[in-house]
């Protein structure tokens, strides 16, 4: 689906009051959801005494309470009261060759046993991981890898004001780089600014300017009005839009930051955390052809074993992570580039690249939005649509993400339409499918006929729930 064609569906949903799932029938996929998933609420009930908030996870649904899953297999899961799911959460997006993967599994196993998790020295696997990294990064040139996506944004920042010299940060409202304090800034929609900021000093964000998504004009204005306040060290963007393409990019966005970033001596970082060994092999960079200096790499690198991050780039601004005292940046991170994060990213490329995993889950998704959009058509009164970048697929039911905040009582409509979103989240998870925020699917190499069958029967229960127009 093309980006104009995106908007414009978006605002036609948003023209439209929100359709909810009447309360007599909600409450019944409610009281369901919790006799399903007793287990479940019992260990939130415990939680709730142990852990802030009961839920640790940010990627859990939270309505009427978190699920606890028990294990994951190939594309499906299953939680501690034996329900069964179709997952399309995939651990938010590094599960690509499928859970439990055994011959990714079976070398991290082996590791463990022979050599133990960590020395706090260096491990072959740091160099024959970056070395299938640079093989498949076009513009990657050298790898320093962390423990998460959020270390290796902090650590892009800091590299982009020491190699150019300059200040400020371009970031672009409604895309997530992580949670350090100057990246909580227009969270998940553009134009929220701080609203995300408690316990974060307002000076953090002295050297952030907040662009809007798609604003030729603002991002222009952004590089020139800066030039003599600091200048722009970096900008930094997720390539296909902010949360992994919630907020689509226009196809002359990447490139004119391209321009700018060299017209104004700036570094282009691309966040590829979603999109990197997903979208492509090579990441969004190698497929639409615009080159970073600067690519941050995240959970996807050692397919869902912890601690994996790495920023990468070209030699010549990497160089800046060593040196002397005094000349080299600052990075730390103990477990960071540990043997079982940089074995399993090494074995997961070469597993994904031998299975064709990109290509496969992608025919899935491509399959799978085909199929739920000609389901949707049946509904021309609720306007629901798919759209998606390869494996990465985005379904939009209120569009609560794409409300306009200068609009009248913006914050309570969508508060609304979120609420509506979950309760849709409600009624496909209590039938046994699993998904991200009640926005996004991510697929896997072994998604097939049964899974996608399964997906559209439950669509098809949740959209009979809803009146028609009368």
């Amino acid at each position: 689906m093309e980006y104009q064609e995106i908007i414009s569906r978006r605002q036609e949903i948003l023209s439209k009051p929100v359709r909810p799932v009447p309360a007599d029938r909600l409450e019944k996929e409610r009281t369901l959801f919790t006799e399903r998933n007793r287990k479940s609420l019992e260990i939130f009930e415990r939680a709730k005494g142990l852990i802030p908030g009961g839920v640790e996870h940010n990627l859990s649904q939270s309505k009427p309470f978190p699920l606890a899953m028990d294990r994951g297999k190939g594309y499906r899961m299953w939680d501690v009261d034996g329900n069964e799911y179709i997952d399309y959460l995939m651990s938010g997006a590094p599960i690509i060759l499928g859970h439990a993967f055994t011959p990714l599994d079976e070398k991290i196993i082996e590791i463990i046993r022979d050599k133990g998790p960590a020395t706090g020295l260096t491990s072959e696997y740091e160099l024959l991981a970056a070395e299938e990294i640079i093989r498949h990064m076009p513009s990657v040139e050298m790898v320093r890898f962390l423990q998460s996506g959020t270390e290796a944004d902090m650590a892009a920042i800091r590299i982009a004001r020491a190699f150019t010299g300059k200040q400020k940060i371009i970031k672009i409202g409604g895309s997530y780089h992580g949670w350090s304090d100057q990246m909580v800034y227009a969270l998940h929609i553009p134009g929220t600014g701080p609203l995300n900021s408690k316990g974060i000093t307002s000076e953090s964000y002295a050297h952030i300017v907040d662009v809007p998504p798609n604003d030729f004009d603002a991002l222009e204005k952004a590089f020139e009005d800066n030039k003599d306040k600091g200048g722009v060290a970096g900008a930094i963007v997720e390539p296909i839009g902010g949360e992994s393409g919630t907020h689509p990019v226009h196809p002359d966005w990447n490139r004119r930051m391209r321009e700018l970033c060299d017209a104004y001596g700036s570094l282009l970082i691309f966040d590829e955390v979603v999109t990197g060994f997903r979208l492509d092999m090579g990441g969004a960079q190698k497929y639409l052809g615009i080159m970073p200096d600067l690519t941050v790499l995240g959970k996807i690198i050692a397919h869902g074993y912890p601690s994996a991050g790495a920023v990468a780039g070209r030699k010549d601004v990497m160089a800046v992570c060593h040196g002397g005292l005094g000349e080299k940046i600052y990075i730390g991170g103990t477990l960071a580039a540990n043997p079982i994060s940089t074995a399993a990213c090494y074995h997961a490329l070469k597993l994904m690249e031998e299975h064709d995993a990109v290509g496969k889950a992608t025919r899935y998704a491509d399959r799978l939005t085909n199929a739920l959009n000609d389901l949707f058509s049946t509904r021309p009164d609720l306007g629901f649509f798919v759209y998606n970048y390869g494996p990465i697929m985005h379904y939009v039911t209120t569009s609560f993400f794409s409300l306009d905040l200068s609009a009248p009582e913006a914050f309570m409509e969508i508060l609304t339409r979120k609420q509506v979103a979950d309760d849709y989240q409600i009624v496909t998870m209590a039938h046994g499918i699993c998904s991200l925020a009640g926005t996004r699917m991510y697929s896997c190499m072994q998604h097939d006929d049964e899974a996608l069958n399964k997906t559209l029967s439950v669509w098809e229960y949740l959209l009979s729930l809803i009146p028609k127009d009368a």
